[in-house]
C-alpha cells in the first residue's frame, strides 16, 4: 500500500509568515512605545527639576530682599538682584514694539509649532526679554562679595539675559545668545574656563580648600583641586519672562507674574512637550 506524503502549500507557508511578520511587528511596536515612554518621563523629569530650581531661586531672592528692607542699601544684599528682576518687566520690547502684522508675539507657550519659534526674533524670548538665573551664583559671599568682586559687578552673570557680552577666546566683545532652543531636553549647562569660547567662567577653583581667582587646570586627581562650573555656558529649552499688571508703568507694578516655561521636542511626539510654571510676588516697592 503506497502512502502519500503531503506538505504545505505555499499559501499556508506565506499565512505563517504573514502571522510572524505582524506579531513582529507588534512586539517591536510595544517595546519602542515603552522605551519612548521612559525617555519622555526622564525628560519631563528633567525639566521639572529646572523650572523648581527658577523657582525656588526667584521666591529666594524676593524673600530675602524683603527681609533685608530695613537695612542700608550698602547692606542689602539682595537689593541689586531684586531691582535686576523687577526692571526686566520695563525692558520687554512688547510694550512699545508690535511686529509686521501690528500685533504681539505668541504669549502662549502651548500654541507654538516648534519650540524655535519662541527664538525667533519676533518670538516670546527676545521680544518679552526672558532670562534665566544662575541659581549657583544666586547666595552671595560675605561682605556683597564673590571672589573679590562686587556683587552687583556680576550681576549680569546671575541674571542671564537672551544677549550676553562674548567674552571667549575670540576677544569680538559680540553678543551672543545664552537661551537657545533644546537639543535633548531642557537643561542649563554651566561652564569653567574662561579662556575658551564655549567655558567660560571666573577661573574659581579650589586648591588645597582655599578659593583661587587664577584658571587652573585640573591635572591631579585630587578632589581638592576639582574645578568649579559656576556660570551659565547656555539654557536650552528653559527660560523665564516677567509681566507687570501696570503695563504703562511695569516697574510699579502691585504684583509681578514670572512665567518659568520649558519647549522641547520629546522623542515620539509630532507637537513640541511644554511645562510652565507661574510664580507670584508682589513687589514690596508699592504694597507695603
Amino acid at each position: 500500500m503506497q502512502i502519500k506524503k503531503r506538505g504545505d502549500t505555499i499559501i499556508e507557508v506565506m499565512l505563517a509568515i504573514a502571522i510572524f511578520a505582524l506579531l513582529a511587528v507588534i512586539t517591536i511596536n510595544l517595546m519602542n512605545n515603552g522605551i519612548n515612554s521612559a525617555q519622555r518621563t526622564l525628560e519631563f523629569t528633567m525639566a521639572r527639576n529646572e523650572i523648581d530650581n527658577q523657582a525656588e531661586a526667584i521666591r529666594y531672592i524676593h524673600q530675602s530682599y524683603v527681609a533685608e528692607r530695613q537695612l542700608d542699601k550698602s547692606a542689602s544684599q539682595f537689593r541689586t538682584l531684586w531691582d535686576g528682576l523687577r526692571s526686566i518687566a520695563q525692558k520687554a520690547k512688547v510694550l512699545e514694539e508690535k511686529d509686521n502684522n501690528g500685533v504681539r508675539p505668541v504669549f502662549d507657550i502651548n500654541q507654538l509649532e516648534s519650540c524655535s519659534d519662541a527664538y525667533a526674533e519676533n518670538g516670546m524670548v527676545r521680544q518679552y526679554n526672558a532670562f534665566v538665573l544662575n541659581t549657583r551664583l544666586v547666595l552671595p559671599d560675605s561682605n556683597t562679595k564673590f571672589d573679590g568682586a562686587d556683587y552687583g559687578a556680576i550681576i549680569d552673570d546671575i541674571i542671564v539675559g537672551v544677549e550676553v557680552k562674548d567674552d571667549g577666546a575670540s576677544g569680538s566683545g559680540d553678543k551672543v545668545s545664552r537661551l537657545t532652543p533644546a537639543t535633548l531636553y531642557p537643561r542649563i549647562v554651566y561652564k569653567y574656563n574662561k579662556n575658551t569660547e564655549d567655558d567660560i567662567g571666573y577661573g574659581r577653583a579650589i586648591s588645597n580648600g582655599t578659593p583661587s581667582t587664577e584658571d587652573q587646570t585640573n591635572e591631579s586627581s585630587s578632589l581638592a583641586e576639582t574645578k568649579i562650573y559656576n556660570r551659565v555656558a547656555r539654557s536650552e529649552g528653559v527660560f523665564i519672562i516677567v509681566v507687570g499688571d501696570n503695563e504703562k508703568n511695569p516697574v510699579r507694578s502691585n504684583y509681578f507674574d514670572f512665567y518659568i516655561r520649558s519647549c522641547w521636542h520629546s522623542v515620539g511626539s509630532i507637537s513640541p512637550s511644554t511645562i510652565t510654571t507661574i510664580v507670584r510676588l508682589y513687589n514690596p516697592e508699592v504694597i507695603e
